[in-house]
């Protein structure tokens, strides 16, 4: 496999986690799970060493891990996700494709499809707006070759 296939298909692995749709019976779940885990931790004090926050660091990323693979749904994220799509959209495809299998080129199906583009738009500005909220330092840069001039 070349290096650039490699490299593509290093970047479909990506996985997360959908922490938007954990209940709170979830969440109580992976507040146990991180109570139960960090008790048996030694807390760094002022006089720890670079090392030590270091391995702390790591145990933390793993332990979060651990905890969000047994409490949250994971999910695959490659280029062609559509992060932006919700539960509104779902519905809003679903009355679509009702709309267009009773009668075609129907005002109900117009009407639906605007809906439907009008929600998708929205969904989208407001997770393009998330993701400039979190941007720090140089990603901004990153950003701003995606906006329009």
């Amino acid at each position: 496999m070349g290096v650039d296939r490699q490299e593509e298909a290093d970047h479909e692995r990506i996985v997360g986690w959908n922490l938007a749709a954990m209940t709170e019976k979830d969440v109580e779940a992976a507040e146990k799970i991180w109570r139960k885990l960090a008790k048996e931790r030694a807390q760094l004090d002022a006089e720890c060493t670079e090392d030590e926050v270091e391995q702390e660091a790591a145990w933390c990323q793993e332990a979060m891990s651990s905890v969000l693979d047994a409490t949250a749904k994971k999910i695959r994220i490659c280029a062609r996700s559509k992060r932006w799509r919700n539960a509104d959209i779902k519905e809003r495809r679903w009355t679509v494709g009702r709309e267009r299998r009773r009668r075609r080129n129907s005002e109900e199906a117009a009407q639906a499809k605007a809906e439907l583009q009008k929600s998708i738009r929205q969904s989208k500005r407001k997770m393009w707006g998330d993701y400039l909220q979190i941007l720090r330092g140089a990603e901004v840069w990153g950003a701003a070759r995606y906006a329009n001039p």
